[in-house]
């Protein structure tokens, strides 16, 4: 691919991880462990009017944005996250809402916000942890939402 004369935007080096909801204290946290976002393939299977087989790939069916987050296991945190999780479980609206992952570098200035559409905590785990053993223990939530949106960039 030939350089089309344009400099790389800085790339992002994060170090710290917002969450932010309307009915969700802000937590920070410790690693991003991906967002995901998938839209399927079809293949489609026709004849054209010669007679030939013409086969195409059409879109599939879409999966929900996922966004998977780490941070050291907390009593308020796991309080927050447990309770926003129970929501869910129990379908209660307010277990859903609108809310912002905002990805921070090193020096504490904004690098990215993700804003997360009808979001809602899908999946929580609690590390595995061993009595006298010296690890922190962790908290992985998992928050499915209709759409992610980033704005464009200035």
């Amino acid at each position: 691919m030939a350089d089309s004369g344009k400099t790389q935007d800085q790339v992002v080096s994060a170090a710290r991880f917002y969450l932010q909801f309307a009915n969700l204290a802000p937590l920070a946290f410790s690693e991003l462990g991906g967002i995901t976002s998938k839209v399927g393939s079809q293949e489609y299977i026709y004849n054209d009017f010669q007679g030939n087989t013409i086969h195409t790939k059409q879109y599939g069916k879409t999966d929900p944005p996922i966004v998977t987050l780490k941070r050291a296991l907390d009593a308020d945190g796991n309080a927050k996250l447990l309770g926003w999780h129970a929501l869910a479980r129990v379908g209660d609206p307010k277990g859903r809402g609108d809310g912002t992952l905002t990805v921070l570098d090193a020096s504490g200035s904004q690098s990215i916000v993700y804003t997360l559409h009808n979001a809602w905590c899908s999946e929580l785990t609690v590390t595995s942890m061993r009595a006298g053993d010296n690890q922190v223990a962790m908290i992985e939530i998992r928050i499915t939402c209709e759409e992610i949106k980033v704005p464009p960039p200035a």
